[in-house]
């Protein structure tokens, strides 16, 4: 600093021909932005560098005196900067002060509430007496507001990452760690020396060490790289860890700056996860199980159900002679019917069962679609004189299918029985066949009550009924429709319904042609 004082000294009262000097150290005030003043304390002169007066905003032509102190700056400034000369003065000592309200001049229009720092120096004479005062000055008030502003979105960051509910790790590529945010310490209950360089691999549980090891390579830009493993706490119990690193790339030289990793606890998530994915497993389980058990119970079911039918229809048709009262005959009649019906729904019972345990074999053979259709609609020809339901059909040309005959057969019944069931009296149903691009379609309609919205989405699955409602639901197992679906798509087929409420329902199916059928087809 005395060098500095000595020069702008000298500076001062160098001869007129050392203009070069002037002229140089003009360019560096300018170029940073500093002045420099000098008070003679002998003379009791002012001076100030061109620097000085463009820092201040005063006119160059006016000769600086005391009187700028009072009107430039704020009482306490005034006193502030008499105690620290004074001090100076008194210790030989080089001072500082920064003054915090400077109003500047009127060549700085607007420029108000500025922070100024002065750095000088005591000129002492051979004999040690003060004979100038000499001074550095810089206004720093974009420097300061940048370091305020600067502190106070560091505080920010600081607040945010000490409250934040997840870990936030800043390190670099060998592992060193920059900044870990408090939630470390709350969630792990661990330190930074504990993690750091690898370390955390030792608090990860044995049986995640190669998921969490995916971590250990530098993300590419713009890549996250995601982990999910255990992680040991402080007092010996585990915790789940969703862990999302990124890099960071200097935009300049492309390399890698620092690495960022967001750790977040999912133990509770993961618990339900597990809870969930056991319950499934259960469900499954369970289904598998009753599944098998009914597919097995095939023979044990059909065998007594035949022998009641068959020793009633022999009753029923008095083939040993009569019974005696007529109700005999009414009472065999009602047997052999309810037998029938709970064999029917016992075989579709059966017949999904084995389709859910993969226990259901088809036996494909060449087979006339027009003559099962003739079939079912002689069965249940009767069903729908008793409706009082118009059953007919369209068969458009020939339709040949290599399918299981019992299978097709089973879905035709299912449809027209479904169609004939929810038909009011004088209603229609029709079924009608066609080929289409290489598969065979099969369409049941019927002018019945129709299915809503919102049941027709449930219908399909296993055990679904369309009317809940005890007035208008029909008998039935729920399964005629997930046994037609299940059926149809084993053949490589599907079905789709299309309903409207109170005007009726389609149902279509459709098979695969034999490839020399599809080809003419």
């Amino acid at each position: 600093m005395g060098t500095i004082a000595q020069i702008k000294g000298s500076m001062a009262e160098s001869r007129p021909g050392d203009t070069r000097l002037r002229g140089a150290f003009a360019l560096t005030e300018r170029a940073v932005q500093i002045g420099y003043w000098r008070y003679d304390l002998v003379q009791r002169t002012h001076f100030w560098s061109p620097g000085m007066y463009a820092l201040m905003g005063i006119d160059p032509s006016v000769t600086p005196d005391i009187g700028w102190l009072r009107e430039y700056l704020s009482v306490p400034e005034q006193v502030h900067v008499a105690q620290v000369i004074g001090e100076a003065m008194r210790t030989h000592e080089p001072f500082f002060y920064r003054l915090r309200d400077v109003t500047l001049g009127p060549l700085l229009p607007g420029a108000i509430a500025q922070v100024i720092d002065a750095q000088g120096e005591v000129e002492l004479d051979a004999d040690g007496n003060p004979v100038a005062l000499v001074a550095i000055c810089q206004n720093v008030t974009r420097k300061l507001r940048e370091e305020e502003a600067n502190e106070i979105a560091q505080e920010q960051y600081r607040a945010m990452t000490r409250e934040a509910s997840d870990i936030i790790i800043f390190y670099t590529v060998k592992g060193e760690i920059l900044f870990a945010s408090e939630a470390l310490e709350r969630i792990l209950g661990r330190g930074v020396d504990e993690i750091e360089r690898g370390g955390f691999l030792n608090i990860v549980h044995p049986a995640d060490l190669e998921e969490a090891r995916l971590l250990s390579t530098v993300p590419a830009p713009g890549e996250n790289l995601t982990a999910t493993y255990r992680v040991k706490h402080k007092d010996g119990h585990y915790l789940w860890l969703e862990v999302v690193t990124r890099a960071i790339y200097d935009d300049a030289t492309g390399k890698v700056r620092n690495i960022v990793s967001v750790s977040r606890d999912i133990t509770s998530r993961k618990a339900h996860e597990l809870e969930i994915e056991a319950a499934q497993e259960r469900a499954e389980a369970a289904n598998k199980a009753k599944s098998a058990f009914l597919a097995n119970m095939s023979h044990e079911l059909r065998t007594p159900l035949n022998a009641i039918i068959g020793f009633s229809e022999l009753m029923r048709e008095q083939m040993f002679g009569p019974l005696g009262d007529a109700r005999y005959a009414e009472y065999t009649g009602l047997i052999h019917s309810s037998g029938k019906h709970l064999l029917d729904l016992i075989t579709d019972m059966l017949d999904m069962a084995k389709i859910e345990a993969g226990k259901m074999m088809l036996s494909p053979e060449h087979m006339d679609l027009g003559e099962s259709m003739d079939d079912c609609l002689r069965i249940l020809k009767d069903q729908a004189l008793n409706g009082r339901v118009a059953l007919s059909s369209e068969l458009k040309g020939p339709v040949m299918l290599q399918a299981d005959r019992r299978a097709v057969k089973q879905v035709l019944l299912n449809l027209l029985s479904n169609a004939v069931k929810f038909t009011p009296p004088e209603g229609k149903v029709v079924i009608s066949a066609w080929k289409e691009r290489g598969r065979a379609l099969v369409a049941v309609r019927d002018t019945g009550i129709g299915v809503s919205p919102a049941d027709l989405a449930r219908l399909g699955n296993p055990f679904e009924q369309a009317k809940t409602d005890a007035m208008l639901a029909k008998g039935g197992t729920g399964l005629g429709l997930a046994l037609v679906k299940a059926l149809v798509e084993k053949h490589g087929g599907t079905l789709v319904m299309k309903s409207t409420l109170g005007k009726g329902t389609t149902v279509t199916v459709d098979f695969p042609l034999p490839q020399r059928a599809r080809a003419r087809g």
